[in-house]
């Protein structure tokens, strides 16, 4: 792995992190949650930087389907995480008080609602590039079949607690701005949660993409 490689996985890293502590504003306070933001933003342009290829080559190539759908989801993602903070500027009750902007309560909606459909982003963009990660577990449990085993079920855990915590928080009424009362008891149990949702639809996008190029190799 070299240097610019580790580098890019210490900023994915620290921008989930500070990510889920978003999510837990609750528990972290007003003045963390806007510190936090600022953060992130640096993270997230510093991850775009040293993903510039990115964008260089948007306009080159050929688009197959695979294409279309992982270039939609990272600009998806792109503009919710851009606008989510943006849109934190005007709402901010401590760090950008003195400018006086005083966002109204639509900006407020559009901020929780762009910020937790950044959540699915996130979970869809993980998944359409968890084929690498997985392709070099298939090279370490091919010859062992209680590892592989050992994966699924880790797999299924993931999946079965992340759609009781997405029950269980009503992320649907995040996702269309409206409040849920279904708060966790603790700042773990709230970065648990929210971790386990993340996984939970990458896993998901996953064996969906996985299913569909077995299909299309029997084909």
């Amino acid at each position: 792995m070299n240097k610019k490689s580790i580098i890019r996985m210490i900023v994915d890293t620290l921008m989930l992190l500070l990510m889920l502590l978003e999510y837990s504003k609750l528990y972290t306070g007003q003045l963390l949650h806007e510190i936090f933001g600022i953060a992130l933003l640096g993270l997230f342009i510093t991850h775009n930087v040293l993903n510039i290829k990115f964008y260089k080559n948007l306009f080159k190539g050929k688009y197959n389907i695979g294409r279309i759908i992982t270039t939609v989801t990272d600009l998806a993602f792109l503009l919710c995480m851009l606008f989510t903070i943006i849109l934190g500027i005007p709402i901010s009750e401590k760090v950008f008080k003195f400018l006086g902007l005083n966002g109204n309560m639509t900006m407020r909606k559009l901020h929780t609602i762009l910020g937790y459909w950044g959540m699915i982003f996130l979970g869809i963009h993980l998944g359409l590039h968890f084929k690498m990660i997985f392709a070099k577990l298939k090279k370490k449990t091919e010859n062992n079949k209680l590892l592989k085993v050992i994966l699924y079920i880790i797999q299924i855990a993931i999946i079965s607690y992340g759609i009781k915590a997405m029950i269980e928080t009503k992320l649907g009424l995040y996702l269309i701005g409206e409040s849920s009362f279904a708060i966790p008891t603790n700042i773990f149990l709230s970065l648990f949660n929210n971790l386990t949702i993340i996984f939970t639809i990458a896993l998901c996008v996953y064996n969906i993409q996985k299913l569909l190029t077995k299909r299309k190799n029997l084909t």
